[in-house]
């Protein structure tokens, strides 16, 4: 019995931490210790960079292709998340013990809304590869849509990262179309302030793998060390 019970809590164990590691866990945050500060998507703002304060300055920022950011304020998270390496959508197909397997991996994750804790919570297990959009709250109550690698709604931050307003896709309007029933937001505009290109999904997948196989050593010997130590008593 309690040989079962061991193996299955190692089981278990490993399987958790797989996820978590191969799909939860946030690596964004390496890709921007060389960002450096500036007028560039993502790096931390400069000289130059204006702040959003009004949903009246939206159009005049967009028209003017002028680099922004944000001052800060409450954060409510958005039905809808995003590939960070684009170029990882499609279909990927393997081939295991002579069976050909495909997958298919979409641009968007979208949710219901009002936002359900259960889609929430999906969206957190594949929080590795996709970044949730959220809407900011202006300093004339107004809303704005903003995209940026949503590690920093882990780490906390107090300023955020440089961006450029640009139009939203026809998934980021259908989303606002659905959230501006009940919110101050536009639905055409979406601050985006993620790097885009600073990651490749493929050299991420085998970082998160490195990562994964000394997780699982270190689990495993320590599993082994507690069993030796029950053992002997």
């Amino acid at each position: 019995m309690k040989h079962w019970i061991h193996s299955v809590s190692r089981k278990l164990v490993g399987a958790v931490l797989a996820l978590a590691v191969m799909a939860a866990l946030p690596t964004g945050w390496l890709y921007d210790l060389w960002a450096g500060t500036g007028t560039e998507q993502g790096q931390e703002s400069g000289a130059g960079v204006e702040l959003i304060r009004r949903q009246e300055d939206i159009e005049a920022f967009f028209l003017s292709q002028a680099p922004v950011t944000v001052p800060g304020g409450e954060l409510r998270a958005c039905p809808l998340a995003r590939l960070r390496d684009v170029g990882q959508e499609g279909v990927h197909a393997r081939s295991r013990h002579g069976v050909r397997r495909s997958v298919y991996v979409s641009e968007y994750v979208t949710a219901d809304y009002p936002f359900p804790t259960w889609q929430r919570l999906l969206q957190g297990a594949i929080g590795g590869f996709y970044n949730r959009y959220y809407l900011m709250e202006l300093g004339d109550n107004s809303w704005l849509c903003v995209y940026f690698d949503d590690y920093l709604t882990l780490t906390g931050t107090e300023e955020y990262p440089v961006g450029y307003v640009r139009y939203t896709t026809t998934e980021e309007r259908r989303m606002l179309n659905q959230m501006a029933e009940d919110t101050d937001v536009s639905s055409a505009y979406v601050l985006d302030m993620y790097r885009h290109g600073k990651v490749s999904w493929m050299l991420d997948a085998a970082l998160r793998f490195s990562v994964l196989v000394v997780g699982i050593v270190l689990v495993t010997t320590v599993q082994r060390n507690w069993k030796g130590e029950r053992d002997a008593e």
